[in-house]
């Protein structure tokens, strides 16, 4: 297989998990795949972190993230401020901590079915 043949077959293969993981979340949690993807972020760095360093870690342009920040702000998972010091930063709060706890067994049963 050459490179380009692999890259797209990976594509392939991660858009599948994606469409699985956002089908099922939806369903149970209510949050998309990549919305679960940010609070475990989040929830992996002990609830907070900068928006810049959020939006490296999740390999998007700080634009973007702030567009996926808004509706989880309106629903109350998360909250956005500024620091003393002019960092902005994203808090999970207490609902997204145990949202995104509760989705996290939902998504590794997804996992696990599609890696057998």
């Amino acid at each position: 297989m050459n490179p380009l043949d692999i890259c797209l077959e990976q594509h392939r293969k991660q858009a599948a998990l994606c469409f699985a993981m956002d089908d099922e979340l939806g369903i149970r949690h209510g949050m998309s795949w990549a919305d679960f993807v940010l609070l475990d972020a989040l929830d992996s760095a002990g609830g907070a972190l900068p928006a810049a360093e959020l939006a490296q870690e999740l390999s998007m342009p700080r634009s973007r993230l702030l567009l996926q920040l808004m509706p989880l702000e309106k629903i109350g998972l998360i909250v956005r401020s500024v620091r003393n010091d002019g960092v902005r930063c994203v808090s999970l709060r207490p609902n997204g901590r145990r949202q995104v706890r509760e989705a996290r067994e939902t998504a590794a049963r997804i996992c696990e079915e599609v890696l057998q």
